[in-house]
């Protein structure tokens, strides 16, 4: 997702140079291979670091000059003042949420997992706090119902670049004071493999379909049914009430089957079992062999 950002730098200013993760193994072979980032430097002609700690670390040292700014996207660790203070105008952080709210690692997900419906992207300058420094400026954007975390990227890396631009070119008029963040902090941090699970007897219907838009890209939201860990892909609300939660409640022949939450029922739509493709719900039920009064485990 910092990709987008790379190459628009590399068209509106003159980079000195690019910081990424280090190269991890991948693959069932577990080859290293280069981040996506390095990937894009290499082929724009930037020279690029890869630290594997940040302690000591220097810009200027690394590039041979002090940048006059420093764009952060995703990087995935804390920078410390040693970083965030080299660069004249600082490090600035493009963040996909509306701080104060959505602090951490996973906004986005967060957003939706929560039922929001309002996120945007925020540009900031780091400082010692976790997303905590003052706004330069921020993008809103409208959360339609059936956004998941997969589209919503898409969305506001989109978002993010309009504001990029901008800030870009109000820093070319001279330098100016990011606004402190007001208002209520909530906190994103990254999603566990947990955090997927579908806890039928404890979320509501609504709350089951967000958590499923959330978890879309990782780890997915899933169910044990008959000792199979079933990911549900696409799903509704259904105002149906009756069962216990967890049982499968009734099939609706060609869409797809209801399972009782903890309040109304959950339409399964789309699902992808354990080690096998996504396919539609009702494709599943006739594999699976399943039935009314089936129950999905706690």
């Amino acid at each position: 997702m910092a990709v987008p950002f790379l190459e628009r730098l590399a068209k509106k200013s003159q980079l000195i140079g690019v910081v990424s993760s280090p190269d991890r193994p991948a693959g069932r072979g577990y080859a290293v291979v280069p981040t996506e980032v390095k990937r894009a430097a290499v082929g724009l002609g930037l020279p690029v670091q890869q630290p594997e700690n940040l302690a000591g670390f220097s810009l200027e040292k690394s590039f041979g000059r002090k940048p006059d700014v420093g764009i952060v996207v995703a990087y995935g660790h804390l920078l410390p003042p040693t970083v965030f203070s080299e660069p004249l105008q600082g490090l600035v952080n493009v963040h996909f949420s509306l701080v104060p709210k959505y602090r951490g690692a996973g906004p986005m997900q967060w957003a939706l997992i929560r039922g929001e419906k309002e996120t945007g992207v925020s540009l900031f300058r780091i400082e010692k706090g976790l997303d905590t420094g003052p706004v330069f400026l921020q993008g809103r954007y409208a959360i339609p119902s059936e956004e998941n975390a997969e589209t919503l990227r898409e969305k506001l890396v989109s978002l993010g670049l309009v504001l990029l631009d901008e800030f870009l070119r109000r820093l070319e008029e001279g330098p100016w004071e990011p606004t402190p963040q007001t208002g209520e902090p909530t906190k994103a941090p990254p999603l566990t493999k947990d955090d997927g699970r579908l806890l039928w007897g404890q979320r509501s219907a609504e709350e089951m379909v967000n958590l499923i838009r959330g978890t879309f890209e990782w780890p997915g939201a899933y169910g044990v049914i008959k000792g199979q860990r079933v990911k549900i892909r696409k799903a509704e609300r259904s105002p149906n009430g009756s069962g216990v939660p967890g049982e499968i409640t009734a099939v609706e022949k060609g869409r797809g089957f209801l399972v009782k939450c903890l309040t109304d029922s959950l339409r399964v739509l789309c699902v992808r079992p354990e080690g096998k493709k996504e396919m539609d719900a009702s494709s599943f039920w006739n594999g699976a062999r399943l039935s009314v009064g089936d129950k999905f485990e706690e």
